[in-house]
């Protein structure tokens, strides 16, 4: 056994196996590892800090140490907070900005929680319950993570946590994988799903068009909500692959206020956004590039387009010969007054 583990297992299990760490354990009480069930020493010297030991004949594993003591706290964090003792807070990235944001599951939202439960033909680290029905699914991975398979095929919602975050924080959930219901997105890029559709049934876009998260996996067109420079009125405008300014015909089929309109500003055709009262196109720099814009920093946009463009300077577009002297004609024509060439 390395000497590594003598001194630094952090927790033990007292006469009824319950988990106990080592600044909470008292001298001449009966401990045992989480892992291997053997007795433990308290070392509670005034030099080191205090710490569990094995005998020095044991061959129980670092490794095996962390796994099981770090499902046990996962479960203990479960049973506390069905218990109305403790709140979870699950902390996962967002899908469209890459953020991490954090998910609170308040006291109450388990009912109990089971360690190495079968679902299917697969063995979980950790189930948390709802009743008697399984609501999630905790892994907890220190060298190996979920396997393909159990990733695609687990019936139940499910996350992977790192063992050492949970040693440091067993109620902060930092999720390494997983599959949950419903959007995993910041609150900045879910934004208002709601009003959205209801400005856009104002309009007459089928839902099925869109969706309203913006998440590209979920559909072709993301929507948001957007003032109208001319009519004011409040409108749908979309996201897709390829804005701004695209030039290729967007997929069929789509929101019908995505139109091919010439944009005097570009000097050209693109496929744009236009107003669905007025029909007045809604220039992409706006829409998706400058302050104020509802995808800004939320979505993918063109590679090939400068990233730190201001109000008024447009788009600057990376082409070769023979089309560089036509584009950059273009940009003149659009940060300058226009003079004879």
């Amino acid at each position: 056994m390395s000497e590594q583990l003598a001194l630094s297992v952090p927790y033990g299990c007292d006469d009824l196996g319950a988990l106990v760490a080592a600044d909470d354990a008292t001298k001449g009480r009966h401990y045992t590892c989480p892992a291997c069930n053997e007795r433990l020493t308290l070392r509670a010297g005034e030099v080191r800090v205090k710490h569990f030991s094995h005998a020095p004949s044991s061959n129980c594993s670092p490794e095996h140490v962390l796994h099981k003591t770090a499902k046990m706290l996962v479960a203990r964090s479960i049973r506390d907070n069905a218990a109305g003792r403790k709140l979870i807070l699950l902390w996962r990235g967002c899908h469209a900005c890459g953020i991490e944001y954090q998910t609170e599951l308040p006291p109450g939202t388990f009912s109990s929680a089971k360690e190495e439960v079968g679902i299917s033909s697969f063995v979980c680290d950790v189930i948390g319950y709802r009743g008697n029905t399984p609501a999630l699914a905790i892994e907890i991975r220190h060298t190996h993570q979920v396997g393909e398979r159990k990733a695609n095929e687990l019936e139940v919602p499910w996350v992977e946590l790192q063992a050492e975050n949970v040693m440091e924080s067993p109620a902060d959930w930092h999720v390494l994988e997983g599959r949950l219901k419903g959007p995993q997105l910041c609150t900045d890029c879910a934004g208002d799903p709601e009003h959205i559709q209801t400005v856009a049934d104002k309009w007459g876009i089928d839902r099925y068009l869109y969706t309203p998260f913006k998440d590209p996996t979920r559909a072709l067109y993301i929507a948001e909500t957007f003032e109208c420079f001319k009519c004011h009125e409040e409108i749908p405008v979309f996201w897709w692959q390829g804005v701004p300014f695209c030039e290729t015909e967007p997929p069929l089929p789509r929101p019908k206020t995505i139109k091919n309109r010439y944009s005097k500003m570009w000097d050209g055709r693109y496929w744009a956004n236009t107003c669905a009262a007025c029909g007045v196109i809604q220039g992409d720099n706006y829409v998706f590039r400058f302050g104020g814009s509802p995808f800004l920093g939320c979505l993918p946009m063109q590679d090939d387009y400068e990233e730190d463009n201001e109000p008024g300077t447009g788009a600057v577009r990376i082409v070769s010969e023979p089309n560089a002297a036509k584009e950059m004609y273009k940009v003149l024509d659009r940060i300058l007054p226009r003079v004879k060439r």
